[in-house]
């Protein structure tokens, strides 16, 4: 049975297991997440930075279908614009990768362009999509 865990005994866990994942940069603990763990095991991530009042940035990353269950996006839009107030949350995963741009457009999201250069990676620096979504826009909420 997949947990929540949002403890930040488990913080640093959560960053590390989703860094290589989401391409994220170096390790800072100014952000909120909710881990999905099975038997010891992470499943998924899905974090929250960048805050500045108007704006949030989401990154997830899963390993498993099971973490993307209506109440877990439900809960991302929640936090996001019920509990952090925000009237816009931001996203950005590789440029052309279907699955990803997929799960973001069916949640509601919008593609609004494409950072050039933005991902470093193993195979080099790649191309990020632009996503976002407005609070009036979100049929989650």
């Amino acid at each position: 049975m997949i947990t929540t865990v949002t403890e930040n005994s488990f913080k640093k866990e959560a960053y590390e297991w989703l860094k290589p994942r989401a391409h994220m940069a170096d390790y800072h603990d100014d952000f909120s997440y909710i881990a999905f763990v099975e038997d010891g095991n992470i499943l998924g991530v899905l974090l929250f930075s960048d805050y500045d009042g108007h704006n949030i940035f989401v990154h997830l990353a899963l390993d498993d279908p099971r973490c993307c269950q209506r109440r877990y996006i439900k809960w991302m839009f929640e936090y996001a614009f019920n509990q952090a107030k925000v009237e816009r949350m931001t996203a950005m995963c590789l440029n052309g990768y279907e699955r990803n741009e997929k799960l973001l457009s069916r949640t509601g999201f919008v593609k609004e362009g494409v950072v050039r250069k933005f991902f470093k990676t193993a195979s080099g620096v790649k191309d990020a999509a632009l996503y976002g979504i407005l609070k009036e826009e979100c049929r989650w909420v």
